[in-house]
């Protein structure tokens, strides 16, 4: 065994060392990306047309399916992320026999990697600039559906047994156990963070400045995913927490859900002029105007934040009911098991 693990040593430090050399790669080769992309205007064939996020041409039917608006750094930070879970799981199973993650937690994972992708790159990431539903629609994606798919590969667990005992007790757990960890990781946060993130990004002059500030765009994705990560966390099974919900409670935490999304969705809907002004005098030559956009896109915040709402609900109903049922089958078998013992064994048991 000491033979097995003295040789597994160099080979973990050595696959450690390529993967941050294909980091420095990889960043190289997006800056150098970036630098080529804003030389020019973009580029592409047929329909197909890409180019940067402030180089985006005004939308025009069926081209505005197809352009994406690729920034090379950010997506460059992306897939090094899925990298990097990749491999810490590849190191936490080494020390193990059994599966620590199955199969389908590793593959939500790596999809919520790729809706990220998708959402912040992707068709309707070019115009979420242009057109308000689009905009709440990445939204909607980044901090309800996509964190919940990360968390279920339990990429936390994963890392603290990758990172070995004596960086655990040394380094880790100080962290995890300090007070003020403890404080900012309490479930009241996440619920605050879940309704303040996208009420101060829209109320707030944040909206309007990112729509013309590459870097204040690409921080407000970054924001919305985290808040959505620090929500979700206590309700997805498989990783580390102080804040262990009863199933009542989390079925409390997940009301929060729906008036949150309720209001945002009346902000938008309700009005009967355009909130930002400089959505309005952006040119369209295709898809819905200012006002009838804003009103699109908060009928999606309303009707979808309450759809989630609910099937959120459903679920931690279920489990709660399949919960209750494997409870009551082992007491049950306990109680079967109790009686056929002998009446001298029980009692010399007590």
């Amino acid at each position: 065994m000491a033979t097995m693990k003295a040789t597994a040593l160099p080979s973990i430090l050595s696959a450690d060392r390529g993967l941050f050399l294909i980091s420095l790669g990889g960043l190289a080769a997006a800056i150098a990306a970036t630098i080529a992309l804003r030389a020019g205007d973009g580029g592409g064939a047929g329909w197909i047309w890409v180019c940067t996020w402030a180089e985006v041409p005004p939308p025009e039917f069926p081209q505005a399916l197809f352009t994406f608006a690729i920034e090379p750094i950010p997506i460059f930070l992306i897939g090094l992320a899925a990298l990097w879970y990749l491999r810490t799981r590849q190191r936490a199973q080494a020390s193990h026999t059994r599966q620590i993650v199955s199969g389908r937690r590793v593959a939500a994972c790596l999809g919520g990697f790729a809706l990220v992708l998708f959402t912040v790159f992707g068709p309707i990431a070019s115009y979420d600039g242009t057109f308000l539903t689009l905009h709440m629609v990445q939204h909607f994606i980044l901090i309800t559906i996509a964190p919940p798919l990360i968390l279920l590969g339990a990429p936390m667990t994963l890392w603290l047994i990758a990172s070995g005992k004596e960086r655990r007790r040394r380094v880790i757990y100080p962290v995890l156990h300090a007070p003020a960890f403890r404080a900012f990781t309490h479930p009241l946060v996440g619920v605050f963070l879940f309704a303040a993130v996208p009420l101060l990004w829209y109320v707030t002059p944040a909206f309007e400045e990112s729509l013309g500030n590459v870097t204040l765009h690409f921080v407000g994705y970054a924001i919305f995913l985290f808040a959505g990560l620090h929500y979700w966390w206590p309700i997805i099974g498989g990783n580390p927490t102080r804040w262990n919900l009863s199933y009542p409670v989390r079925l409390l935490y997940l009301l929060a859900l729906v008036p949150i999304h309720a209001f945002l969705g009346l902000i938008f809907h309700e009005p009967d002029n355009v909130i930002y002004e400089q959505l309005a005098v952006i040119p369209r030559a295709w898809g819905p105007g200012p006002l009838l956009d804003q009103q699109i896109a908060g009928a999606i915040m309303f009707i979808a934040g309450e759809a989630l709402g609910l099937i959120a609900l459903l679920i931690v109903s279920w489990q709660w009911a399949s919960h209750e049922e494997r409870l009551g089958r082992r007491l049950d078998a306990a109680d079967t098991s109790n009686e056929w013992r002998p009446v001298a064994y029980r009692e010399r048991g007590r």
